[in-house]
């Protein structure tokens, strides 16, 4: 069975396309909050109807597919679902019709493998087609805010990743080919509205708009003020140097509210070729960004891009004549950028890995700039010099023949969640790799709440280097190894059968009591 794959992760949706030989489908995803329900993922698959085996009938021809879900976390799957879906009738002599299957999951926060086949009931070959994809459910949607005090819900302090303790928070991206009011509720219905999902991120020539739809979320465990109003400010920005284009943004106030729906257009026909995000924040009566959502698109135009006018966003203006202009030379930018990965959202990450141009200057001032002004609105500067005195720390302790310290395991634990209130070493022991146990009292992570009693497993697994690789935590969203006493002891005993955990005792090893009592 032949499969071809392509995935383009975008931020806020994701855009897949595959190709099963002559099976041709767009896929797309979004995630959305139902707040007396909990977090779900939407899933958009549009089918090309031309692509399709078709079955002819006295009445017209048709075409249909059997489509599997499977989402699983490990050896968890918390959804899988197989059904057939049958296409609309054609005449014959008229292109077959292409058309849309849209399914709600519910997913509670973490990271899941989606997988969807689909299967072409009508064609005799057994081409199957494939898309598989990482999904992130973040835990801000429904993060339980009980020990958070009612008045640090705005973001006050440097936190390790963004929007956690913000009043509001935004949901995925959703294109939207075309939308009509709901005359009968059904899987489409949005706010009012039936939305047709638009499945790629690519914007030919002949599409002279783009149109989205959000929503903004009052944060879970924060009481509705009645009367209070916030501001959507959502605009299309240049992805190379984030200047905002001129004509396509928004403003729009609105009352706090559990959930607030947002249904725009931008026109986009004197949009030139090149490389977009699309951006909505949500700002407090302070005109503090809360959250921040952007998805990349590309448009085909001939317009030159000269005929096209840019403005710069308020922020933008803000970040001219900043305390980070003071930072010129391209080496040291590129350092401060790369730095900030262990305290970094999956967003900012994908920013960085995919659509940072590391030989702007001004681009990587800009990420700069408002990286910390998410942060600290009140003290951006001194949040970085603060955290800059950690990177420096971890650069001096932690960095490899290969990699800094910020990029190795244990100084991303340094930097995410702080300095181990101890640390048992063992570099000696006759049959192990050398290996550290870290040991917190109490783990602060933004994202969760408080953690008592957390420790971390570093081993040098490949001593050529003095890299210590992470093997196991029993701190959440880690990586959990039921393994890692064997595997610490696989420089001395070895064995394929996954169910053996243990090692075994052997002499001078103190691996266990270290992580059982930690010194």
């Amino acid at each position: 069975m032949r499969q071809l794959l392509i995935v383009l992760i975008i931020l806020g949706q994701t855009v897949s396309s595959l190709w099963a030989q002559s099976l041709q489908a767009e896929f797309a995803t979004a995630e959305f909050l139902a707040p007396e329900e909990g977090p779900y993922l939407e899933t958009y698959l549009k089918l090309k109807g031309s692509s399709l085996a078709q079955e002819k009938t006295e009445d017209g021809n048709f075409s249909e597919v059997l489509i599997t879900y499977h989402v699983s976390n490990g050896v968890w799957v918390p959804f899988k679902d197989t059904y057939k879906v049958r296409g609309p009738l054609n005449k014959e002599g008229e292109p077959a019709l292409d058309f849309i299957d849209q399914r709600r999951i519910p997913l509670k926060p973490g990271e899941y493998l989606l997988e969807v086949t689909i299967d072409d009931l009508k064609d005799s070959t057994d081409f199957v087609g494939k898309v598989s994809q990482q999904i992130t459910i973040e835990k801000n949607r429904t993060a339980n805010l009980e020990a958070v005090p009612s008045d640090s819900l705005a973001v006050k302090t440097p936190i390790s990743k963004p929007f956690y303790r913000t009043q509001y928070t935004i949901s995925g991206i959703q294109l939207v080919e075309s939308y009509s009011k709901t005359t009968e509720p059904n899987i489409l219905t949005k706010a009012g509205f039936d939305l047709i999902p638009f499945t790629s991120d690519f914007y030919p020539e002949e599409k002279t708009d783009i149109t989205f739809y959000a929503e903004v979320y009052s944060t879970y465990g924060r009481e509705i003020v009645p009367g209070s109003k916030f501001l959507i400010d959502m605009y299309v920005e240049s992805a190379d140097d984030g200047r905002v284009i001129q004509g396509l943004r928004k403003f729009v106030k609105r009352e706090d509210a559990k959930v607030t729906p947002v249904l725009q257009r931008f026109p986009i026909e004197n949009l030139p070729t090149g490389n977009y995000n699309l951006v909505v924040e949500v700002k407090d009566d302070k005109n503090r960004v809360m959250d921040r959502k952007f998805m990349f698109f590309q448009r085909f135009n001939e317009i030159e891009m000269d005929e096209c006018v840019v403005e710069r966003s308020g922020d933008q203006k803000d970040f001219y004549g900043s305390w980070v202009t003071q930072y010129q030379d391209l080496d040291l930018l590129r350092e401060y950028v790369r730095s900030l990965h262990p305290i970094s959202s999956q967003e900012e990450i994908a920013q960085v890995n995919t659509r940072m141009n590391f030989r702007d200057r001004n681009m990587m001032q800009e990420f700069l700039f408002y990286f910390w002004k998410v942060r600290n609105p009140t003290n951006p500067e001194g949040a970085w010099l603060n955290y800059w005195k950690e990177v420096e720390k971890v650069n001096a302790t932690y960095s490899t023949n290969l990699n800094k310290g910020y990029d190795t395991d244990r100084g991303r634990v340094y930097l995410q969640y702080g300095a181990p209130n101890t640390i048992s070493p063992s570099y000696f022991e006759p049959n192990t790799y050398p290996y550290e146990i870290w040991h917190y009292y109490v783990l602060k992570d933004p994202s969760n709440a408080d953690q008592s009693n957390r420790k971390f497993i570093f081993a040098n697994i490949d001593q050529g280097t003095k890299d210590f690789e992470l093997i196991h935590s029993d701190a959440k969203n880690e990586i959990t190894n039921a393994r890692w006493h064997h595997d610490l002891h696989m420089r001395s005993s070895q064995s394929i059968n996954l169910d053996i955990e243990e090692s075994g005792d052997f002499f001078g090893g103190r691996s266990r009591d270290f992580f059982e009592n930690p010194y």
